[in-house]
């Protein structure tokens, strides 16, 4: 991937600028950059009382370059460092237990009328590649991307992705082949924003074992809304599901439900069903059933909120969250979760962005 960089690099600076000297100068004068400090504490416990404890202090900063000719570069760095406990836990941790640092983001990217391209490491977000920014460090990409926009109202997307890190990644700390042959995951979207409130998609994965596809079909107003989803993961997995939400003056109530056939996966992600919880998805159970209520309310700067996860198969999950707005760079979640059998997380995050 280093040598392709470099070579793609070349050969935009040899294609586009006339005076290297000069172009990087301005390049590096019109530098932005932007931030993001993060505390987080989890204690967590399982059925036979066995506890765990970290509170972490992290965050990212990530700059850029101005663009010239269309091209600029972007970096950005990740890190998360325990200041008490340990404990094995990789939301937090690598898969060490250890505190680490990474660069999650260092990319070229081209802008070329209704097309951009990006070359490297990159966070992005698709049903079944996803940053999953739920932990300390979310998950980020290697590979290349590209977004058109010639067509009006739709948005075209293509991924080579061959390697990850972060939260959900085999080493956290380390990019990793997101396929044991080592061949890139392929992937191509579209997005048709055409009519009013909708919003329709439909994505091909296309990986060692099986291509996978998900198409999702959603509709949003003031005070309702409502979406569809189907995906395929090989032959003979596949799930099926469907989201319901009412807002009427700062109460919010949702519904979702989703059904299996086979066994699907997550993905490089959180993966994209409607009925997934805090921890809890449909994945990795045979012809699993779920459904989920949730309600919420916002106060001014504050927001309550609670969620039922019923699964048929695996343990049911009920999650209690709560968010203060300090003001517009500053935000606290506070986040229990009851995950009956399997045990009970409580989260804390203060977010500070620059």
């Amino acid at each position: 991937m280093k040598t392709k960089l470099s070579l793609i690099a070349v050969a935009i600076v040899g294609a586009t600028v006339s005076s290297p000297a000069s172009l990087l100068s301005e390049a590096i004068e019109g530098i932005s950059h932007e931030g993001e400090l993060r505390l987080g504490a989890i204690k967590t416990a399982d059925t036979d009382n066995h506890k765990t404890r970290t509170i972490s202090l992290g965050g990212k900063l990530a700059i850029s370059t101005k663009a010239i000719e269309g091209i600029s570069a972007t970096a950005t760095f990740l890190t998360t460092n325990a200041l008490f406990g340990k404990d094995n836990e990789r939301s937090f941790l690598d898969s060490n237990a250890n505190s680490y640092s990474i660069v999650g983001e260092a990319y070229l990217q081209g802008n070329f009328s209704n097309t951009i391209i990006k070359a490297g490491r990159q966070i992005l977000d698709t049903p079944y590649a996803d940053s999953d920014d739920i932990g300390m460090i979310p998950n980020s990409f290697e590979g290349y991307t590209l977004i058109n926009h010639d067509l009006e109202d739709t948005r075209i997307v293509l991924a080579s992705l061959e390697k990850w890190a972060g939260f959900d990644a085999p080493q956290s700390e380390k990019f990793s082949k997101m396929q044991t042959s080592g061949d890139p995951v392929l992937t191509a979207g579209l997005i048709y924003e055409g009519l009013e409130n909708t919003t329709l998609q439909a994505w091909h994965y296309s990986l060692d074992d099986a291509d996978f596809n998900y198409a999702e079909l959603s509709y949003e107003a003031d005070t309702f809304s409502m979406a569809l989803q189907y995906t395929e993961q090989g032959k003979d997995n596949s799930a099926y599901g469907m989201r319901l939400g009412a807002n009427v003056e700062g109460l919010s109530l949702v519904t979702a439900y989703n059904k299996v056939e086979g066994v699907v996966v997550n993905g490089f992600g959180g993966g994209p069903f409607f009925s997934s919880s805090e921890d809890h998805t449909i994945a990795e159970e045979n012809n699993q059933e779920a459904i989920l209520y949730g309600v919420e309310y916002s106060l001014g700067r504050v927001t309550f909120g609670a969620t039922h996860l019923n699964l048929d198969i695996g343990e049911n999950e009920t999650d209690y969250l709560a968010t203060f707005q300090v003001n517009k760079n500053h935000t606290l979640d506070l986040i229990y979760s009851d995950m009956y059998d399997d045990g009970n997380r409580l989260e804390f995050f203060a977010n500070y962005q620059f």
